[in-house]
This record gives structure tokens, C-alpha cells and sequence, in this order.
């Protein structure tokens, strides 16, 4: 797997399935892989820890928010979302376990959003979405929460954001340099989204008014003493098509993620305590 750009759409098609191909087997493993595409991967520092994956595919557009406008339909930007099937402004975390999903590890219902690309005035699907679950921090993890909210990066956002939780490239998984902003991508190259979300939670509350305040982000493998119980680092990264001239619906800075935890709880756990036992 590589960076670098690829000389021709067909090429840029193959190290899309590579990808893919290298996430599956993490995710049918429940731990860090060693095929040769991971082991890849792990020569370039991503995701930086042990980890396992989950694929998920496209699965609808809407006008939705579940987390910042609950109950309130067509009240928000369009967002697209991965993972869980059924996802709408009534969406709570009952309502997604055991639901239909677009994942290949059947117990995540859960699902993630963003917001949605445009060409044109055309939305732009991903081709593939890929979730690392990964430890980033000392000591234990604990599986995150039954129903956790999260929300990385700011969607009101009227200027450049922190690169180290959301960012753009194109050329696929982890290319560089790294953009603010949605950016303009070769013919051959496909655009990468990556998001990172909090990996510290304060133990009592799985959601909060601003929809932050409950959880924290690590610092040096270490969790405030504010919010003391490690999770695994959720990073979402979706692959879309090269895209130029492309617009954001949230607005040119305004990138962020969203996720609500609809995993079976104890397959969670179990892939979660399969991090803390990795010596690697």
C-alpha cells in the first residue's frame, strides 16, 4: 500500500481493494493483522497502535442529526452515513442494536456520519469505509460505553482545524500532505477523509450538552485526570472517487464525524480486551 500517486485510475482502483482487502482481514481477526498490506500500513506509523478494523459501506443521505438535533428531521445539513441502515432524526442507541448494517462485522450497528460531498450540486458517496479501532494510550482500555455520543471536530468550524483530528488528502489511506479543507484530488487519485475522536471519557455520562464535555482527547498516551477511563481511538477514514472543485455540505471547515455506539456490547468488549492483551 502507498501514498504516493498513482499512475494511472486503474492502479488508484487496485490499492483501493488493497486496502479493503487488508482491513478485512483485521476486522475476521479481531486483532492486528500480519499480512503484508497491514504490516504496510504499521511501517507508516497508521493507526499507530494495535487495532482492528471494521469495513463498512455507503449507506444513505439525510437532512438528519440524531445527536445535535434529536427528534428535529430535515433540520440539519445533508449528512452521509456508514454502518447502521436506518439512521433518522429518531435514531437512539436502542434503535440501532442488532439493526441492519452496512459493516462486515455483523455486531456493529452502530453508526458514523459526516458531512456530505458535493460536485456540482451532485452528492458524493464513499467507495469504502474503514473504522480503526486502536489503543493509543498506557494501561487498559475499556470498551466504550453502551449508547456513547461522539462528535469529533467542530461543525459550526469557520476556520482551519487541528489536522490531527480532522483532515484531507488524496491518494489514498494516510496520503500526504495533509489539507483543512476538502481538496482539490488528481484524476487518479482517490480522496481520504480521516477523523479522529476522543479516546478519554469521564466514566458517568455517555453523551453531554455541547456533546464533548463527557470525553477528552489523550496527550502523550495519557488520559486527563478529568476524564481517567481509556477507550480505543475511533478513526473513521472514508474513500470517496477523485473529486475536484468539490464542496462540503457543513461548510469549508466545518469537517467533523459523528458516531453513536450501536455495537453488541459483549463483541466489543471482547475485540476491545483483544487490544489490551496485544504485546506487539
Amino acid at each position: 500500500m502507498t501514498t504516493r500517486r498513482s499512475p494511472t485510475s486503474r492502479t488508484y482502483g487496485w490499492l483501493l481493494l488493497l486496502a479493503l482487502v487488508a482491513a478485512v482481514s483485521l476486522a475476521s481477526a479481531g486483532r492486528s493483522a500480519t499480512s503484508q498490506g497491514a504490516a504496510a500500513l504499521q511501517q507508516r506509523n497508521f493507526p499507530g497502535g494495535p487495532y482492528f478494523t471494521v469495513v463498512c459501506g455507503f449507506s444513505h443521505r439525510n437532512n438528519d442529526d440524531p445527536i445535535r438535533f434529536p427528534r428535529q428531521p430535515g433540520r440539519s445539513h445533508n449528512h452521509t452515513y456508514i454502518g447502521n441502515r436506518s439512521v433518522t432524526a429518531v435514531t437512539t442507541a436502542e434503535t440501532l442494536r442488532g439493526g441492519e448494517t452496512t459493516c462486515d462485522v455483523g455486531e456493529d450497528a452502530s453508526t458514523y456520519w459526516v458531512p456530505t460531498v458535493y460536485v456540482g450540486g451532485e452528492p458524493i458517496p464513499p467507495l469504502a469505509g474503514l473504522v480503526y479501532y486502536t489503543k493509543h494510550v498506557s494501561g487498559a482500555l475499556v470498551a466504550p460505553p453502551p449508547g456513547l455520543k461522539l462528535v469529533a471536530g467542530n461543525p459550526a468550524a469557520r476556520r482551519a482545524q487541528s489536522k490531527d483530528v480532522v483532515s484531507w488528502s488524496c491518494g489514498g489511506i494516510d496520503g500526504n500532505p495533509r489539507f483543512a479543507a476538502l481538496p482539490s484530488c488528481g484524476p487518479d487519485d482517490a480522496l481520504e477523509l480521516e477523523v479522529k475522536f476522543q479516546n478519554c471519557w469521564n466514566g458517568r455520562n455517555v453523551d453531554s450538552t455541547n456533546h464533548t464535555r463527557h470525553v477528552a482527547y489523550s496527550k502523550a498516551g495519557r488520559c486527563p485526570s478529568t476524564h481517567p477511563v481509556r477507550l480505543p481511538t475511533i478513526t473513521l477514514v472514508l474513500l470517496y472517487p477523485p473529486v475536484r472543485r468539490g464542496l462540503l455540505s457543513a461548510g469549508r471547515w466545518a469537517t467533523h464525524a459523528d458516531f453513536i455506539n450501536g455495537w453488541d456490547q459483549e463483541a466489543l468488549e471482547r475485540l476491545t480486551a483483544g487490544l489490551n492483551a496485544d504485546r506487539r
